[in-house]
């Protein structure tokens, strides 16, 4: 039986999360890691959720943050470096969750907070507030559980991002759950994430006994680049999120357009414009314009796909195109 613990103090998601799959990529017969790391202005999503719908992606990323798709499922989180994410990779035969969550509950219980394992996924207070979501994978050679412990999260930006917009939406996508959340510093304001590691690596050692700590300088190899290349991806982010339907409506300075769109992998597949515009002939060539491309519209290049507009139409095309990228 071989027990490790490893911690990064990287805030990148897609490297974090480029590294607990090597981790597991690697875990032998009898194995057990405890992977501690932290992501800075994060929205992490599950592995079949709607990009779109559970995030305001555009305003995320161009406020500095970062969108990452986890290969777990379960609901979107909001990271911040007032919350410490942890992962427990072990061996089919060597996975115990009653035993995991004694890790975490024991390092909570050394701050003073009495905790418990609540539903499928949270680790909550006694009064019944979640500080801890927790997600799941299995297979025949490593088996993962994941979550966050949220001990000073900026709960404001939780709303910020994560509220989808109002417009109308139907998707097959899973929805996530809003919960009564808590910060452990709210319990304790001694504790901070830095302490919390100690506790949470102490902790480790009572219930497993003998470790050996991992050197982070082994992740700087071609495998977690290699990962890292595809979590970082835009096909990876985006065009992983299941089938949905939305519209959107905004009035113009030259009128009112009402846009729906079925999305599938994030291209359009479907699009029909309605306006009251004077422009007749506008609202169905741009709907052939933009048939088949990018949500994002990054794969528009409008002086080269709308050059059979007048120039007053391709001005109306770059207004179009900048609001629906912002509606995401």
């Amino acid at each position: 039986m071989n027990h490790y613990f490893v911690q990064t103090y990287t805030w990148n998601p897609w490297r974090n999360l480029a590294v607990e799959k090597y981790l597991a990529d690697k875990i032998e017969p009898g194995d057990v890691v405890l992977y501690l790391w932290q992501n800075d202005h994060t929205v992490v999503i599950g592995r079949n959720q709607n990009a779109i719908r559970e995030c305001k992606a555009q305003l995320l990323e161009e406020e500095g943050g970062f969108l990452a798709r986890r290969t777990t499922g379960g609901g979107a989180v909001y990271h911040d470096l007032g919350n410490l994410n942890f992962t427990f990779l072990a061996a089919p035969e060597r996975y115990d969750l009653e035993k995991q969550l004694k890790v975490i509950q024991s390092a909570c219980r050394k701050f003073g907070i009495e905790t418990q394992f609540s539903g499928r996924n949270d680790i909550i207070t006694q009064d019944g507030f979640k500080f801890s979501g927790n997600a799941f994978s299995k297979n025949s050679h490593c088996n993962i559980q994941h979550g966050t412990l949220m001990v000073n999260v900026d709960v404001s930006q939780l709303g910020r991002y994560l509220t989808p917009s109002k417009e109308k939406m139907k998707a097959k996508g899973v929805k996530s759950v809003q919960s009564r959340v808590c910060n452990l510093k709210d319990l304790n304001p001694e504790i901070t994430t830095d302490a919390l590691r100690a506790a949470l690596k102490e902790s480790f050692a009572e219930a497993y006994g003998d470790f050996v700590e991992l050197d982070p300088a082994i992740f700087e190899n071609g495998e977690v680049q290699e990962t890292y290349n595809l979590y970082s991806s835009w096909d990876w982010k985006f065009g992983k999120s299941p089938e949905c339907e939305t519209s959107y409506s905004k009035r113009f300075d030259w009128g009112e357009l009402e846009v729906w769109l079925r999305l599938k992998n994030m291209h359009i597949e479907e699009i029909k414009i309605y306006s009251d515009m004077l422009d007749v002939e506008f609202p169905a060539k741009l709907e052939k314009l933009l048939l088949g491309r990018r949500y994002d519209m990054e794969d528009l290049d409008v002086e080269r796909d709308a050059a059979d507009f007048t120039p007053e139409q391709r001005e109306k095309v770059t207004e179009v195109c900048q609001w629906l990228a912002h509606c995401s």
